[in-house]
């Protein structure tokens, strides 16, 4: 009776031990997958928040620049524009700048011409796409803009960095996926290792490898869903306290990433547990008997 309560102590401990090695790969592939997300996340929010800046003709009234605001905002490549009269800007750039400072002491004038703020969506924002977009406008609204003010060093700057970003995370999702790869399937052989007798006891009495492989595998997915529900946890823990020490991490997240994340890694946890298995029990069901010792 012992000896039975022994070996069920044994296998719980093992499984457990198991859950708990899934858990600490999933929960640093967890974390590096929502870093990378995040940051996108924040350089998305950033480029379509870039404002630019078209500027008219005095000669257009408030009723045409309300047309043109309507047409701009609905141009395939625009994510928003909103118009802006000589005076709302006026207005804004003396609050900017010092309230008590006149601005319109230039012959009793607004030095400052109407426009429409424009912001790019973000597959649109490359200088080489901004260029084309500058033509159009001008080409489109020609005698009536006088300028389309950006910096061109801000698309540049985007693009090189974001590239950077991009093969930097991809290097890391990468080793980071062979590591998971290698420490999950050594885990899952580790624990079918002292099961080696029974799987081969199993099939010298005439089980198929079918029979003998479904409750393993069934194992298998029961321990990739807890695991990942645990990392997806832990992951959502660890968020939780960097947004309280820093506010920087507020923009990385929201419900959609950290959804998107939970569910990466509960479905990596159950495929790498199943491919793990199969292959550890292909290996047993293969095996000698005199090789098994």
């Amino acid at each position: 009776m012992s000896k039975i309560r022994q070996n069920r102590k044994g296998i719980q401990t093992a499984y457990i031990s198991t859950i708990i090695g899934i858990v600490m790969v999933l929960f640093i592939v967890g974390v590096v997958s929502w870093f990378g997300l995040g940051l996108n996340h924040v350089k998305n929010a950033k480029v379509e928040s870039y404002e630019i800046e078209i500027f008219f003709n005095e000669s257009v009234n408030d009723l045409e620049l309300g047309l043109i605001e309507t047409e701009v905002a609905n141009k395939e490549y625009t994510s928003g524009a909103f118009s802006r009269t000589s005076d709302e800007a006026l207005k804004i750039l003396t609050e900017d700048v010092d309230p008590d400072i006149d601005l319109t002491v230039i012959d009793g004038e607004n030095p400052i011409d109407q426009h429409i703020i424009m912001t790019l969506k973000k597959e649109y924002f490359t200088l080489e796409d901004m260029e084309e977009i500058e033509k159009e406008l001008m080409t489109e609204y020609q005698g009536q803009i006088k300028e389309v003010s950006y910096d061109p060093e801000i698309f540049e700057d985007y693009n090189v960095n974001l590239k950077k970003l991009i093969y930097f995370v991809l290097l890391i999702a990468f080793m980071l996926l062979f590591i998971a790869i290698g420490m999950i399937n050594n885990t899952i052989r580790l624990a079918l290792f002292s099961k080696r007798f029974l799987i081969k006891t199993m099939q010298l009495v005439g089980a198929t490898p079918k029979f003998i492989r479904r409750p393993f595998m069934l194992q298998a997915i029961g321990q990739g869903v807890i695991s990942g529900l645990i990392a997806g946890t832990m992951v959502f823990g660890l968020i939780a306290i960097l947004e309280k020490t820093n506010p920087v991490f507020l923009e990385m997240t929201d419900m959609t990433i950290f959804l998107i994340v939970m569910a990466g890694i509960v479905v990596f946890g159950v495929l790498i547990t199943m491919l793990s298995t199969f292959l550890a029990l292909r290996k047993y069901l293969r095996m000698n008997l005199d090789n098994l010792y």
